[in-house]
């Protein structure tokens, strides 16, 4: 069986795909920068060959922020609210991953089943303290116990569904 490798796309791909045309002369702007600059990003960075127009980017400058991080510390936790930071701009959410302890198997798709099980009990308790018990209210406690359950849901979810990406084969 092969497995499917995840491949991510570079910073300056990245770039590339999302300026449109004519976005360097505005973002140049806002920068206080050059619009070669900035479509200098969206071109693979400098190299060995002389002739290169690339540049590193601010995706870049990110990058090298993290990884100081990762070194200093052995875990990338202290650089956590940089993708809570992002995901709020993109008004999204960021959900640290913890580490892949090992190969999934059944007691790992029963334990994601359990995980599931126990946010939808979290859910429940917080409708029937929102709409029941007493309406339009809901206590810290009840908040705290909802959130933390979906946060640990949203984690096996995307655990689970990495592994079965790794899982698929290439026919």
């Amino acid at each position: 069986m092969i497995h499917r490798e995840i491949i991510r796309p570079r910073s300056w791909e990245v770039l590339d795909e999302v300026l449109k045309r004519g976005d360097a002369q505005e973002l140049a702007r806002r920068l206080s920068c050059s619009p070669q600059l900035i479509r200098s990003y969206c071109r693979p960075p400098e190299t060995e060959d002389e002739f290169s127009t690339g540049k590193f980017n601010d995706l870049d400058r990110l990058r090298t922020l993290i990884s100081m991080v990762i070194e200093d510390d052995g875990s990338p936790d202290r650089a956590f609210p940089i993708g809570s930071y992002l995901a709020g701009l993109l008004q999204g959410v960021f959900v640290p991953l913890p580490a892949a302890c090992c190969e999934p198997d059944a007691e790992m798709m029963k334990k994601v089943s359990s995980v599931l099980a126990e946010t939808g009990e979290a859910i429940e308790a917080s409708r029937v303290a929102w709409f029941d018990n007493t309406p339009g209210k809901i206590s810290n406690v009840e908040r705290a116990t909802c959130v933390a359950e979906i946060s640990e849901a949203i984690t096996a979810l995307v655990q689970l569904q990495r592994w079965i990406e790794s899982q698929a084969t290439l026919r």
